[in-house]
C-alpha cells in the first residue's frame, strides 16, 4: 500500500506520452500535464518526506530514487530526440519542455534527498558527502550519478548493521 504513490510516479510519464500520442499536441497535453502534477507529482514530493515516519529506511528511499531516475531516462531521451528532430519548430514549446523535465526530476529528487538525510542521520553518509549529493539531486544527469552512488554506498552499510536476533 505504501508503494502505490511511487508506482504511479513510475507510470506517470508514460501515461502522459500515451495521451500525447493519442490526442496530439493540443490543449489536452497541457491539461494532462497539469493533472499529473496535481495528482501524482506534487503529492509524491510530500510523500517522500512522510515515508521515513512510516518506517522506510534511507536505503529504501535511495532505492526508489534510483529506480525512478532510471525509469525516467527513456522519457528524457525521447524529449531530446523530439527536440533534435523538430529543431526550430519546437521553440514555442521550450518553456513547457523545461517545466515538464523538472516536474519529472523533482519528485525523484525528493526521494533522494529524503534518503540522503535519513542515511546521514543514521551515520551512513558523512555530512559533506550528503550536502554534495543533495545538490547533485537537482542537476540533470548528475542526479542519476548521485542516486547510484548513494544507493551503492549505503546498501553495503545497511547489510552490516543488521540488529542481532
Amino acid at each position: 500500500m505504501k508503494k502505490i504513490p511511487m508506482l504511479l510516479l513510475l507510470a506517470a510519464p508514460y501515461l502522459f506520452l500515451a495521451v500525447c500520442a493519442a490526442k496530439g499536441l493540443g490543449g489536452a497535453v497541457f491539461l494532462t500535464w497539469a493533472l499529473l502534477c496535481a495528482l501524482i507529482f506534487l503529492p509524491n514530493i510530500v510523500y517522500a518526506f512522510i515515508l521515513p515516519k512510516l518506517g522506510y529506511r534511507g536505503k529504501q528511499l535511495l532505492f526508489w530514487s534510483l529506480l525512478l531516475k532510471l525509469a525516467n531516462i527513456p522519457v528524457y531521451a525521447l524529449v531530446i530526440l523530439i527536440v533534435l528532430l523538430l529543431h526550430i519548430f519546437i521553440l514555442p514549446l521550450v518553456w513547457f519542455l523545461i517545466l515538464f523535465d523538472y516536474s519529472l526530476l523533482l519528485p525523484s529528487s525528493m526521494y533522494g534527498v529524503s534518503g540522503i538525510v535519513a542515511c546521514c542521520r543514521d551515520g551512513n553518509l558523512s555530512k559533506d558527502r550528503a550536502a554534495a549529493n543533495i545538490i547533485m539531486q537537482f542537476i540533470f544527469c548528475l542526479d542519476v550519478v548521485s542516486a547510484a552512488y548513494c544507493y551503492v554506498k549505503v546498501r553495503g552499510k545497511y547489510r552490516l548493521q543488521r540488529p542481532p536476533v
